[in-house]
């Protein structure tokens, strides 16, 4: 056999009597041979064609080996194999590729087997393979999709000692090495060689899509009269979290050459070759889809490229192919276009409108971001000094450095995930689904960058909350070519990276940003004025452009700045006057030192300036405006809709009674968006910004509906929204600075605040009337909440975390605003608001400030019974069943006297009583109960309705834990063909009884029934709720441990994926949790990876230890 071995390229050693759909691909190592690696010198046996062929009859396998020049010496050339290990890896991948391609294999998994050098030549053939995306080259990634496993025989991870391998070596080949270890191939396996580490920080980022088997020599080889190990074992298998790691009995030049079945290490490595080609087919498959879906959305990409530039470039293009046409009839050929990478740009164009300065700055930056990648930089100032505007301008200079560029708004964890939707879209072409924590669009974008072998951008702007957003390390890429810039007014997040302070702006600077709009004659001749005034704004960015945007607004000649000055020194004095020394402990504001304080107290003033100018321009609508800017604060200010405050108006408007929510004495903000009936609605002026026939088509449509809407009583002169009110008040807030951004869609407009801007509005009156403010915000939000559980789940995944920011926000200002016992849930005025917003975030999982509030509203003398079945809820959820037991037996006591037996509350009430003990095991308590209230609900609300249908389901899973199966099961069928025969999009209710009907048809050992079920109850849960929502992780759990017998790998990772995510997502220590360990600690014990299961054993006992001593 050894001369049908070719010595360079592939060879076909073993094919199996029918098609094969699995290769094995051997690579031998350094000084190897295709065919002599692999084979013993004493009975000559060539393993791969001779002994490994029985063990891989049932998974259909083929052989081929690979050889390579790994030569370090040849008697005819008297010096080293001068090709590198990537030309080595690059024939390599094309070869295999080729082979694979004409017998139609592309498909088939491949897994290596690989000795000493062969297992780098590998690692680099797949870091080369999975960079191909080019439309010529793209076929050659199919080597890194298709493999599956990699077995390395003593390879050097890590490089080897030179010295040992010289004395092997010379021994070897009886030649001196002294000027061939010099070589390309030699040295680059030094521990400290640059290609080795490149390979293997680039090899990492693909590491987890294989099963990766390290074996290391255990027997040491004879150098110079001494017993050495050649490739130490932390080199040749270092230890990493579930990843397979044996010795051989065996030297470093045997431990791949097996004499019979018996040789030391045959049965582990064959074992391993054996598993991995079994066990490839499914993932492989699935990777294929994937990776079809990744190609279709590259394509349709191009093609919306095409489509969008081809109007912008068909003169360029015309005139270019014209002088084509002229070099090439001159030149007799005709050169082919180079294909061009995409390149992106996602930054905000509209944020940097007067930039000056920051050289220094700017060069700083780039200086920072010339090492090492990745490198993430900190650029750190005081609110409104321009760490963002140096960060854009940034941006703009150095774009052509970089193939993409991409803004992220990191006010907020949900404002980042939006970002990352908008790089997603711009990178595939089409929208990616969303879900409730961002977990897969960001694995999405981190996916495809680290593909890139091009530089990349991502700006974190405004990081300025990190205990709200604590996990912004997840949003970075690993690959090797990225820069991360965070800008932020904490000065407390050096752990991120380097950091740079944005000092004031000098005093030149300062003075062209403020009189940008004047000659260098008119600035030269009032410098002094111009100097005394910026030193007064303290060198603040924000605060000098807001000054200038005022004395351009007002038209101020340059001499009669002075008038200015008077102008600031009155407005100054009057914040000062009024401003509590609290602001200062705001908590979003970060001023540590006085001088930051002062240049706050001077941006304070040229808003004050600019709101006072807006009035002077509309003097009528001074308290509007002030209310309706006041009010805003009290949102989320990273996107502020109009929907809030159209929405609130109409609603306010219906029900002609006045606002009690509105403080004494205070014109309304709905006046100004009025809409005159008797008048025709103003066509939208043809040069703003926001004329789109699309939008307008929207509004006119909306106003339409509202109107036959109506009551005739209620057709006045009066009432209806205005929506060019709303955008014309934007604009004039827009350009005098007092608003970040506007914008505009379908829905209507939106705007930000700056947080500085935010912090002046909340503070810049007394603290008199704020819980008046608090009031109104809870019901402006209170306006657009869906009234029942069906319409807010129904509003998609992203309008919930909207609205759920917006309750967020004015959480915490009532936090930080409102003395205790004034706070949201306690009383009876905001008794109300309180039971809402936990309803809300109850809906979306959030179980944490549901029973803050909850708690609070229970309190009341005269809860409604409806709270205590919320909250008894809640803290089942949060896995404190026997409070949620206590609650509801202490509370039920006095609701049966209140209500009826059958009151649809105390029916609820009833359920989740009884839906706590099954949890508890209290199934002879619960099921009476369950019984009596499905009975009820069938006869009060009907079989068809969601309260029916969901008390069947906690019967059913009652049933269940008691090992009922078939009881179970025929009740969960109940439910799924009342919903099919009467046509229910009830997808909670369908995905719960799919739930119990899958684990009952699990206990009976029908586990393919099961699994299918169980799949497409998590698909529904999954697109409903979002992939973090407590739900979809209990269907996650319900699949992996269905699958626990039949596909160990998948249960595994659905384990591990619902732990990672429950501990984020609920509490530290619940059950939930800790029953997902035990499993997952359980099927590892199975498989043998005892260490990790104690571990995790050990981890669960602790946190069961902790809880126990919290509840004592």
């Amino acid at each position: 056999m050894e001369h049908s071995i070719n010595r360079y390229g592939l060879t076909e050693v073993f094919k199996p009597a029918v098609t094969s759909t699995v290769d094995i691909v051997f690579v031998h190592g350094i000084n190897g041979h295709p065919f002599g690696t692999w084979t013993s010198e004493n009975n000559r046996t060539f393993w791969p064609a001779e002994l490994l062929p029985p063990f891989i009859e049932e998974v259909k396998a083929r052989v081929l080996t690979y050889g390579y020049d790994a030569d370090t010496c040849d008697s005819a050339r008297n010096g080293l194999g001068q090709d590198r290990i990537h030309n080595h890896a690059e024939h390599l991948v094309a070869t295999l590729c080729a082979n694979r391609r004409i017998r139609h294999a592309t498909k088939h998994p491949i897994v290596f087997v690989t000795h000493s050098l062969g297992g780098i030549v590998v690692k680099r053939a797949l870091v080369h393979s999975s960079g191909k995306r080019g439309p010529n080259t793209d076929h050659l990634r199919s080597i890194a999709v298709s493999t599956h496993g990699i077995l390395f025989l003593g390879t050097p991870h890590f490089g080897y000692d030179t010295a040992k391998w010289s004395s092997w070596l010379d021994n070897v080949t009886r030649v001196t090495l002294e000027r061939a270890l010099h070589g390309r191939l030699m040295g680059a396996l030094t521990p400290n060689s640059e290609t080795l580490q490149n390979i293997e920080r680039q090899f990492v980022e693909l590491a987890s899509d294989y099963h990766i088997y390290y074996f290391h020599e255990m027997k040491p080889t004879k150098v110079d009269n001494n017993w050495q190990f050649l490739v130490d074992e932390p080199s040749a298998a270092p230890v990493i979290r579930d990843v397979e790691r044996a010795g051989i009995q065996q030297d470093h030049g045997h431990m791949c050459v097996f004499e019979n079945e018996d040789t030391p290490g045959f049965a582990l490595v064959v074992e391993a070759i054996q598993r991995n080609a079994a066990e490839a087919s499914e993932p492989i498959r699935r990777r294929w889809v994937i990776e079809s879906d990744v190609k279709h959305r590259r394509i349709l990409t191009d093609i919306s490229s095409g489509v969008e530039n081809l109007s912008n470039n068909t003169a360029a293009v015309q005139s270019s192919e014209a002088q084509s046409v002229g070099d090439h009839v001159a030149t007799g050929t005709v050169k082919a276009k180079e294909p061009q990478l995409r390149k992106h740009y996602l930054v905000p164009w509209d944020h940097v409108k007067h930039f000056v300065g920051r050289e220094a700055q700017l060069e700083e930056i780039a200086r920072c971001l010339a090492g090492q990648q990745p490198q993430v930089l900190v650029l750190h100032a005081l609110g409104g000094q321009g760490k963002s505007q140096t960060a854009l301008e940034y941006c703009r200079r150095w774009r052509t450095d970089y193939r993409g560029v991409f803004w992220v708004n990191a006010s907020s964890r949900s404002l980042a995930i939006e970002s990352y939707h908008q790089i997603s879209t711009a990178l595939s072409g089409q929208s990616q689904a969303r879900d409730k924590n961002g977990g897969q669009v960001i694995d999405t974008v981190k996916a495809e960058l680290d593909q890139w072998h091009d530089s990349w951008l991502l700006i974190f702007d405004n990081y300025d909350t990190p205990d709200a957003f604590p996990d912004i390390r997840r949003f970075f890429p690993q690959g090797e070519h990225g820069h991360v810039i965070i800008t932020s007014r904490r000065r407390d997040l050096d752990r991120l990276g380097a950091q740079i302070e944005l000092c004031a702006l000098s005093p030149e600077e300062s003075v062209n940003l403020l009189l940008r709009n004047y000659s260098p004659q008119e600035i030269d001749e009032n410098l002094e004025i111009a100097k005394e005034i910026v030193w007064r704004l303290g060198g603040l960015a924000l605060a000098i452009d807001q000054a200038g945007a005022y004395i351009a607004h007002r038209r101020i000649p340059p001499t009669n700045l002075a008038k200015f000055l008077e102008i600031f020194e009155t407005q100054r004095k009057k914040i000062l006057s009024y401003t509590p020394s609290s602001v200062w402990e705001y908590g979003s504001m970060q001023y540590g030192r006085e001088e930051d304080q002062t240049k706050a107290i001077n941006a304070f003033t040229t808003w004050e300036m600019s709101l006072k100018e807006l009035i002077r321009i509309k003097p009528r609508e001074k308290e509007a405006i002030i209310h309706f800017l006041r009010l805003s604060a009290y949102f989320n200010p990273d996107k502020i809709e109009e929907s809030l405050f159209r929405n609130y108006s109409v609603k306010i408007q219906k029900s002609k009674e006045p606002s009690k929510e509105v403080p004494p004495k205070r014109t309304r903000w709905q006046q100004i968006f009025k809409l005159n009936k008797k008048s025709k609605p103003r066509e939208s002026n043809v040069n703003s910004t926001r004329t789109h026939w699309l939008y307008a088509m929207a509004v006119r449509s909306w106003h339409k509906n509202d109107t036959e809407q109506e009551d005739s009583s209620c057709q006045t002169s009066e009432d209806q929204w205005d929506p060019d009110s709303f955008w014309d008040l934007l604009q004039m807030l827009h350009n005098l600075s007092l608003v970040q951004s506007i914008e505009t869609n379908v829905e209507g407009a939106s705007f930000s605040l700056h947080p500085l801007v935010r912090d002046w509005l909340l503070r810049r009156d007394q603290l008199i009337d704020q819980q008046h403010y608090m009031d109104e915000a809870f019901a402006v939000i209170e306006s657009i909440a869906p009234v029942s559980p069906k319409d807010f789940l129904s509003l998609g995944i992203d309008k919930r975390v909207a609205l759920l920011s917006h309750i967020d926000s004015c959480m915490l200002n009532d936090e930080l605003l409102s003395e205790p016992q004034n706070r949201i849930g306690y009383g009876e005025r905001t008794y109300e608001t309180a039971g809402k917003s936990a309803h809300l975030y109850l809906l979306h999982g959030r179980y944490d400030p549901a029973e803050v509030l909850l708690r609070r509203v229970t309190e009341n003398v005269d809860a409604d019974i409806t709270y205590f079945t919320e909250l008894s809820y809640v803290l089942a959820r949060q896995g404190e069943f026997e409070q949620a037991v206590a609650l509801s037996y202490q509370s039920r006591q006095y609701r049966e006297k209140a209500l009826e037996e059958r009151n649809p509350a105390r029916l609820a009430f009833e359920s989740g009583l009884s839906a706590a003990l099954v949890y508890l095991g209290r199934y002879n308590e619960a099921e009476p109960i369950q019984r009596q209230t499905l009975q009820l609900k069938q006869e009060t609300c009907g079989i068809t309705s969601s309260e029916t249908l969901d008390s069947m389901n906690d019967l059913a899973i009652s049933l269940y834990r008691q090992a009922r199966n078939e009881e179970a099961e025929t009740l969960a069928r109940e439910v799924l063909e009342i919903c099919e025969t009467h046509l229910l999009e009830n997808v909670p209710t369908r995905s719960t009884s799919m739930q119990v009907l899958a684990l009952a048809l699990r206990d009976q050992g029908r586990i393919d029934e099961a699994e299918k079920i169980q799949r497409e109850a998590l698909q529904k849960t999954q697109h409903h709720r979002g992939m973090e929502h407590p739900h979809t992780l209990n269907a996650m759990f319900n699949l992996a441990f269905i699958l626990e017998d039949t596909n160990e790998d998948e249960a595994e990772k659905l384990y591990r994926y619902t732990i990672e995510t429950s501990k984020k997502v609920l509490r530290k220590g619940h059950p939930d949790t800790l029953l997902t360990m035990e499993r997952l600690a359980k099927l590892l014990r199975e498989d043998g990876q005892d260490e990790e299961a104690e571990e995790i054993e050990r981890e669960v006992s602790d946190l069961k230890k902790a809880t126990e001593s919290r509840a004592h």
